[in-house]
């Protein structure tokens, strides 16, 4: 008499299979017949088991990230780290970050293939000027620091998740991007709390990896009911990464400067852009708004005249790195822009044109035309001059002719 086959039912199915009673095959990071039937994949009950466990791929990491401080919040943690702090931003897709679980050599296969993508392409999102540097060093100290390497993973992830027609598997993309993203940031967060040479290099190129990512991450779809953010949300992503990175510099600038990082942060860069760099009318039509719309009496008209400053810095000079203009507002025109303010958000709207010149940052420049397209319909109805404001910034990123193209 044969042996009885042993009991294999497994309670780990996910959470669709279940409730339509019908066998899981537990496929990783989306079961086949959730994957058949174009729909979310969820395994609260894998979650549960898994809980408990410990190691830098823990998905306990993705519960530290959800249980941040208040979404309204724009101070920076004591470490500086300068990673997604806001609580708004891990619920934009708390379910795929929940229910991704690396697995095996599928893992291994998808990881190689990453590499691949950022040897040849991802390397340069910066400027081509470093892709070797990033294509070299940084994946030096990745070896030695694993958060970097998760910090890689994720940014070309989302890179590839951008040029992936098929809607499917860009989803899948997407949401490794927020897993491996969600692993960096809790060693990022130790390692921020003892910066030393040996690892001063992989804070910072990690920390502008995760400033990347959380930039593009909201307006990309991880395949949960929230699909995406407003484009708004990036600008607050944006000021909690850069003064966390301004803080790791304070602390390391002398090491970085006599590093391998030193071409970098020794001398000032200067990004090619699209059209005319001295750019002299967006200015312009910034100052006569604060000036007739906000008048020179009201004390916000000095905190708009700084934000509109540093702007014209970036689109003139060209040495300043343009994604780099959020360090330098303060906390009432941040305050301005939670309020929805007009004059606040028109700013900020004239920052996404200069992204969306910044053909060589991808992630950066789909971030720019995204904003402007947001923010325009935030003026309906406020009068002709802001309307010629708004026509402007939607002609240059070439909203508005997209607009006629739809109408013809």
């Amino acid at each position: 008499m044969a042996p009885k086959r042993a009991h294999t039912k497994s309670r780990y199915g996910c959470d669709q299979c279940k409730k339509r009673r019908v066998k899981c095959d537990e496929r990783e990071p989306t079961c086949t017949n959730c994957t058949a039937r174009e729909i979310d994949c969820q395994y609260s009950r894998l979650l549960q088991a898994r809980g408990t466990s410990s190691g830098p791929r823990s998905t306990s990491n993705a519960q530290s990230l959800i249980s941040a401080g208040s979404a309204s919040s724009l101070v920076l943690p004591a470490s500086g780290l300068p990673a997604v702090i806001r609580a708004d931003y891990p619920a934009i897709h708390q379910g795929a970050l929940l229910n991704y679980r690396p697995s095996g050599p599928s893992t291994r296969q998808r990881e190689l293939e990453l590499m691949y993508y950022w040897f040849t392409y991802t390397c340069s999102s910066f400027t081509n000027a470093h892709a070797d540097l990033f294509r070299g060093h940084i994946v030096q100290e990745a070896l030695k620091h694993e958060y970097l390497m998760d910090s890689i993973f994720a940014l070309t992830s989302l890179h590839i998740a951008t040029q992936t027609s098929d809607a499917v598997s860009a989803t899948s993309y997407v949401r490794e991007a927020l897993a491996y993203q969600n692993n960096a940031v809790p060693s990022l967060r130790a390692a921020l709390n003892d910066v030393t040479q040996y690892n001063c290099d992989a804070v910072v190129l990690t920390s502008i990896l995760i400033m990347a990512c959380s930039l593009v991450s909201p307006s990309l779809s991880a395949g949960d009911k929230n699909a995406t953010k407003p484009a708004l949300l990036n600008i607050f992503l944006m000021y909690d990464c850069l003064h966390g990175i301004k803080s790791v510099l304070n602390t390391s600038f002398s090491w970085l400067q006599s590093g391998s990082l030193r071409d970098i942060f020794r001398t000032p860069q200067k990004f090619q852009l699209r059209g005319n760099e001295v750019t002299i009318l967006p200015i312009k039509i910034l100052q006569s708004l604060n000036t007739t719309a906000i008048g020179v009496t009201n004390p916000l008209y000095e905190t708009y005249q700084k934000a509109i400053k540093e702007l014209e810095r970036c689109y003139a000079e060209g040495k300043r790195i343009p994604v780099s203009w959020p360090a330098g507002l303060n906390t009432d025109f941040m305050c301005e822009l939670e309020k929805r303010e007009r004059m606040a958000l028109m700013i900020l709207m004239y920052w996404g044109v200069l992204l969306d010149r910044l053909d060589e940052m991808w992630w950066a420049k789909r971030t720019g035309k995204r904003l402007v397209e947001d923010l325009c319909r935030s003026f309906d109805g406020c009068g002709d001059e802001w309307d010629e404001a708004v026509r402007w910034a939607m002609t240059e990123v070439g909203l508005l002719e997209d607009v006629l193209v739809e109408r013809a």
